[in-house]
């Protein structure tokens, strides 16, 4: 049996990258006003965050939209959904860097595109959260259980804000109002994003593999995978759904802001190995399959 093996250095760990996304999203709403604020001498709070593409803060509101962008577009789920949806909320990211909204009075083409933008993108990662992220495998454990609690309610909590503005814009005169309201409900919408893509990077009720000591100081032990983190995880999963134990060497204990390895081994007794070939065979030729079509 042929196990795949990937040291490809270029191979990054998706629950970092999660994480920064998720510090972005947080982030971002407090670091442009008290920038605004403290660094370039801003007299008041601005009405909206995309009003701040007019201040010194620009570089910084584009460069954090196009890193979250970036992510999106290189990010790769367990399925299609997955990638389509992220490529998607890439591109309506790519639309609220490139077209700004106007600094102040009616608004232009630009900014018509920017709004409609900026909902799509938030729609599209509120959607994900709540009916991507909380897929899973048939026997969730307790901890998947209470991450998935947490994308549900911040899905919710993002769509309540983005109707929230919505209303605001259409019954209350938004585009000409002197009100935070707008400001305040992108930093809750933001805020809610960055927490989902948190615990979807594992610092929030993270699932830690269960060293086995006994198994540590076994010899008779068989490297079965070597390759990305996540897939890992998940061959781990459905091996302990057959009954099989395994062990990860080079787990990183998935640390709350630190980096996982490129690469995971895994290991499984030598005498499960006939029981265990079907499983890895299976995750080989869809990794394969994958590599194929990109």
């Amino acid at each position: 049996m042929a196990i795949k093996s990937d040291h490809t250095p270029q191979i990054h760990s998706y629950l970092s990258l999660r994480k920064a996304v998720g510090w972005i999203g947080i982030l971002l709403p407090f670091v442009l006003v008290l920038g605004h604020l403290i660094i370039f001498g801003g007299d008041r709070l601005l009405a909206n965050m995309s009003v701040y593409y007019h201040t010194g803060m620009r570089d910084l509101f584009v460069g954090a939209i196009c890193a979250i962008a970036l992510f999106l577009f290189f990010y790769r789920g367990y399925d299609r959904w997955d990638n389509i949806s992220a490529n998607l909320a890439g591109f309506f990211a790519l639309g609220v860097a490139f077209f700004p909204t106007v600094e102040e009075g009616p608004w232009d083409w630009v900014a018509q595109v920017h709004f409609y933008s900026a909902a799509c993108f938030l729609v599209t990662l509120a959607l994900i959260s709540i009916f991507l992220f909380t897929r899973g495998e048939n026997y969730p454990t307790a901890m998947k259980k209470k991450r998935n609690l947490v994308y549900r309610v911040c899905g919710i909590v993002m769509l309540t804000a983005l109707t929230a503005i919505e209303v605001f814009f259409l019954f209350f005169d938004g585009k000409n109002s002197d009100t935070r309201f707008v400001l305040f409900a992108e930093t809750v919408t933001l805020i809610a994003f960055g927490i989902s893509w948190l615990a979807k990077g594992g610092t929030i009720y993270p699932d830690k593999p269960i060293k086995n000591n006994k198994m540590e100081r076994e010899e008779n032990l068989v490297k079965v995978f070597t390759g990305p983190e996540p897939t890992a995880l998940l061959l781990m999963k459905r091996l302990e759904e057959t009954g099989v134990k395994s062990l990860i060497k080079n787990d990183s204990g998935l640390g709350y802001l630190g980096a996982v390895p490129a690469v995971i081994d895994l290991y499984i007794f030598e005498e499960d190995m006939e029981k265990a070939r079907p499983l890895i065979d299976e995750i080989n030729e869809q990794q394969q399959e994958e590599e194929t079509e990109e």
